[in-house]
């Protein structure tokens, strides 16, 4: 991603007063008092900075890293499925989404790029058919390497967790990224969580109280056994309708053929049928550039 607008405006506060900085030290200390323009310039931008980036961002849209990319372009079947115009609305959507939030690394020292990549990649499918795709309500994504356990369930090492009341989305790096790569193989942790978030973030909708009963129809859909899935994500008592809208979205066509009231009422809900491959959006947004 291009250098920040922010860090480009900064560029001549910082000259200005290294300039005078050096003059008062070296030369003459009554030019101390022309540093403080400088300084008032650079605290400004620190305190604006979100909003300069995020305006500079929508004006001229990013786009995701080459590495990046390629995976988009190998292993997300979403993506590879896009027309051109969509894979570009998809990948600026991604760069977009990992600008506006906090990634955290737990146990680890850093998370690779490639990982945030994919975090991105499940909300930007999840609400590609929204205009307002950030799901504000939970800014803060904390990654371990492994499963682990947390407050809520201190005796359940698992996969992947949304803590509502911090805003924060919690995941498990080695399940993250097989079930978002390999959605035919693995279930995708990321999907699931996302659907949990878009719920709460969306509370004027009237959501359907599915029955445990649609775990035979999942099951014939992906080949995903009720148990093979809770011991995935390491949880029992999965929420029936998140784990719906993953399915919904990792075998869209068997999804339609097995449960296709459902399948419409997901269509109706996030403007999308994922089963139309180069323009899964219903009612199409424009991009809002200002």
């Amino acid at each position: 991603m291009r250098l920040p607008l922010s860090k480009i405006l900064a560029i001549p506060g910082l000259i200005g007063f290294g300039i005078f900085l050096y003059i008062t030290y070296f030369k003459n200390e009554s030019y101390a008092l022309y540093m403080v323009p400088f300084v008032i310039y650079l605290i400004g931008i620190y305190f604006l900075q979100p909003a300069i980036d995020w305006w500079w961002y929508q004006k001229y849209p990013p786009d995701v890293e080459a590495p990046l990319r390629k995976i988009f372009e190998t292993r997300i079947p979403y993506y590879q499925r896009l027309s051109d115009k969509n894979r570009q609305k998809f990948r600026t959507r991604v760069a977009l989404y990992i600008e506006a939030n906090d990634f955290r690394a737990q146990v680890i020292e850093e998370i690779p790029e490639d990982v945030k990549g994919v975090v991105a990649a499940n909300i930007v499918q999840l609400t590609f058919g929204q205009k307002d795709y950030l799901l504000n309500m939970f800014e803060r994504i904390v990654i371990y390497p492994g499963i682990f356990p947390t407050i809520q369930y201190p005796d359940s090492f698992h996969a992947s967790e949304i803590f509502a009341e911090d805003g924060v989305l919690l995941f498990a790096m080695d399940h993250l990224m097989p079930g978002t790569l390999h959605a035919d193989q693995y279930f995708n942790i990321g999907l699931y969580e996302y659907a949990k978030v878009f719920r709460l973030s969306r509370p004027d909708v009237v959501y359907p109280d599915l029955s445990e009963n649609l775990w035979n129809d999942f099951e014939k859909i992906s080949r995903f056994p009720r148990k093979k899935v809770e011991e995935f994500v390491g949880l029992e008592n999965l929420d029936v309708w998140a784990v719906s809208v993953v399915f919904f979205f990792s075998f869209p066509e068997k999804f339609k053929t097995q449960l296709p009231n459902l399948y419409q009422a997901h269509s109706n809900l996030f403007n999308q049928h994922p089963a139309n491959a180069e323009e899964p959006t219903i009612v199409s947004y424009e991009e809002t550039r200002t």
